[in-house]
């Protein structure tokens, strides 16, 4: 479906179902329990477990990543995206691709200004003469697919490719999608086009107005799979959507160049601005992509990419094949599971799901745990967990701004980027003196306060309970949020609709002992469980936050990573990475050792160069 231009809507709240046949719902499910301890040794165990029974269907090569089971038994019980926005910022799409003609897209231009104004003046992009356009159409300029095509089907695709091939799928067709383009590809390159104002003048690309629209839209998710260094105007943008609890997915570079040592954010880059959930690529082993694995601090999260279907040349149709999909898709993959996870959790704001994520990850096991060697991050994400944990016990603060803060307090030369204030330092922070460094903005601080902010706002959240209130959630920061827009504020804020019944791998059991229950029955039980309310206990398999707060006790902060140049201290245990099995699980990282309080400093590294405003 497409739409013309941009409405910005409000958010209806949910339409909640009375559940009249809760109880017989419940003894119903109960029975099928039951019914699957009494089935096959394997099944029984998988059911035990919490884990998926293997599925029937035959997997496509190259489109893993949704056609698993825990995708699939989701779907089963429509979760499937429906009613969760998403954003994909990014150049632009082919509009009349096959793979998108069953979503549900808006169209529209990105925001751009000159380039060479002190001023913030909006103006519009010219490539080659022509004012850029919110879609391409096939052929034009011999594009067959491009970068944010490939980004939108990954999330929303319905597994179509030209003359009926097939094409990639996305784990939340049903989610609706607004698609900015910011930018044309240069052919053969990762890089996208200069834009022109006019006859002589360049524009440049209003990344903050963008992350502004995509919020005032409603988005609960913003997908940039994009890189490039930030101005100091970019900032207010972001922290609007760090206010409303809109998570944004971004990826580092396809480059082996190491990152900074430790996840402290840096606000003049894009896909590490704080707060932002920086992805890296691995393939359905979790084992990372050549052209990615290096040492990166700022890594939040793991992400598949690897041996994913994608184009083997944009410019010519039927072309795709499983390779490297890149940091991109990665990125793309993961927005489509946390549209998955909203839509299971509706009550749930953006920082819970975020807390549940980097809690949850297959080597998290419930506590937020860096990776030592500083590649993996908390580690890969756990779609199963998301599905089935329970966010709504967590703090309604964004987790990865959260280490951010407290990491870079601890180093001397990150310490005072986001206390930072424009009337006492307007020039900004000058990295160790370095004049031919960029330097941190002193809009920097903004940041430092809206984390002071969500803080301050679970304080009141957590003060209200103890003195027995009720709504206290009220109080929270994405709840109290002040901008304008119709983002981000729980229970309100997306028309998402609530998929309660059974535990996804509930499904598996049922397909795996269905021919010893009668198929009435079956579906009896499926509609009412469907129907059923959603249970105001907590669920069987919600693994209780740790004690102490986030990040846990004794922790905080971590060590330095081994690559960079400093006082040896105590190595921690290699990464032995293990071949996961059809559940999907993995053995626990290891965990990195205490350290002494604060680190000990290493020498300051200057920032990588630009690489091109998308990572591939």
């Amino acid at each position: 479906m497409i739409h013309e231009g941009v409405s910005v809507d409000g958010h209806p709240s949910h339409d909640r179902e009375e559940g009249e046949n809760q109880h017989m719902a419940t003894t119903l499910e109960r029975g099928l329990r039951r019914l699957a301890r009494a089935a096959t040794c394997a099944v029984a165990f998988a059911a035990c477990l919490g884990m998926v029974v293997p599925s029937v269907y035959a997997e496509e090569p190259g489109r893993w990543p949704v056609e698993n089971d825990v995708v699939q038994n989701a779907w089963k019980q429509g979760i499937d995206g429906s009613g969760v926005k998403i954003a994909v910022i990014d150049t632009q799409p082919i509009g009349e691709y096959p793979g998108l003609a069953d979503a549900d897209i808006t169209y529209q231009v990105g925001s751009f200004r000159k380039a060479d104004s002190k001023k913030r003046v909006k103006t519009q992009c010219v490539i080659n003469g022509k004012p850029l356009t919110a879609t391409l159409r096939r052929g034009e300029d011999s594009w067959q697919y491009t970068h944010g095509t490939d980004m939108l089907t990954w999330i929303a695709g319905n597994g179509k490719d030209y003359d009926g091939k097939t094409g990639v799928l996305g784990a939340a067709p049903k989610a609706k999608l607004l698609s900015i383009a910011n930018g044309r590809e240069i052919k053969g390159s990762n890089l996208s086009y200069d834009c022109k104002s006019g006859k002589s003048d360049w524009a440049s690309v209003d990344y903050g107005v963008d992350e502004a629209t995509a919020v005032k839209w409603g988005a609960r998710v913003i997908n940039r799979s994009q890189g490039s260094l930030m101005m100091s105007y970019d900032y207010e943008g972001f922290v609007t959507a760090l206010r409303y609890g809109v998570i944004t997915i971004s990826a580092r570079a396809n480059t082996t160049d190491t990152g900074l040592r430790d996840l402290v954010g840096d606000p003049r880059k894009m896909n590490y601005f704080p707060g932002v959930v920086t992805v890296n690529n691995v393939d359905r082993n979790g084992v990372l992509s050549q052209a990615s694995d290096t040492v990166d601090g700022n890594i939040a999260v793991l992400s598949y990419g690897q041996g994913v279907l994608s184009p083997a040349e944009h410019l010519m149709a039927g072309t795709l094949t499983p390779t490297n999909g890149g940091t991109s898709t990665a990125a793309a993959v993961l927005s489509s599971y946390l549209a998955l996870a909203m839509q299971k959790w509706p009550d749930a704001t953006g920082n819970q799901i975020l807390q549940s994520l980097v809690r949850n990850t297959k080597e998290g096991k419930g506590k937020p745990t860096i990776d030592p060697e500083r590649k993996r991050g908390f580690g890969e994400v756990d779609l199963n967990a998301l599905l089935t944990v329970d966010p709504t016990q967590y703090k309604d603060v964004n987790p990865i701004l959260e280490y951010q803060m407290k990491a870079a307090a601890q180093y001397p030369e990150y310490k005072d980027w986001y206390t930072q204030d424009c009337s006492k330092n307007p020039d900004g922070i000058q990295p160790n003196g370095d004049l031919t460094d960029f330097a941190i903005p002193c809009e920097a601080g903004l940041i430092g306060k809206e984390y002071e902010r969500q803080q301050a706002a679970w304080k009141k959240v957590e003060q209200c309970r103890a003195d027995g209130g009720s709504d206290c959630m009220k109080y929270s920061a994405t709840n109290t949020a002040d901008a304008k827009g119709s983002g981000a504020v729980s229970g309100e804020r997306s028309d998402a609709k609530p998929a309660a019944g059974l535990p996804v791998w509930a499904w598996g059991v049922i397909a795996g002992v269905g021919v010893v229950v009668v198929s009435v029955g079956i579906v009896f039980a499926v509609v009412l469980a469907k129907r059923r309310r959603r249970s105001q206990r907590p669920p069987r398999n919600v693994v209780p936050a740790p004690a102490g707060g986030y990040p846990p006790a004794g922790r905080y902060p971590v060590q330095s990573s081994p690559a960079q140049a400093y006082p040896p201290a105590p190595a921690a245990p290699p990464v032995q990475v293990v071949p996961a099995p059809v559940s999907y699980t993995r053995p626990p990282m290891p965990q990195q050792p205490a350290q002494g309080y604060p680190p000990v400093p290493a020498p300051a590294q200057a920032p990588q160069p630009p690489h091109g405003r998308h990572s591939r």
